[in-house]
């Protein structure tokens, strides 16, 4: 399954699409994707290195709270 970007909610701007990024630890990215199934789901909380895209951060939480994907960018 692919994002859906065709939703109701904001979409923010792309900080960085303008950014040359030439070395590791320049830019990182987040992403939220869930696993599991819809009756008991768990929620991934991912940092990406832009550049090496290494995982340098991460965690699963039982909801969708900001502060699951602080836990994932404290964890890098």
């Amino acid at each position: 399954m692919t994002t859906n970007s065709h939703h109701r909610f904001k979409k923010y701007k792309n900080l960085v699409l303008d950014y040359e990024i030439t070395k590791p630890n320049q830019a990182w990215v987040a992403d939220i994707t869930y696993i599991g199934n819809r009756k008991n789901p768990g929620y991934l909380s991912l940092i990406t290195d832009a550049y090496s895209k290494k995982i340098v951060g991460y965690y699963i939480a039982d909801n969708l709270n900001t502060e699951s994907s602080l836990i994932a960018l404290k964890r890098h």
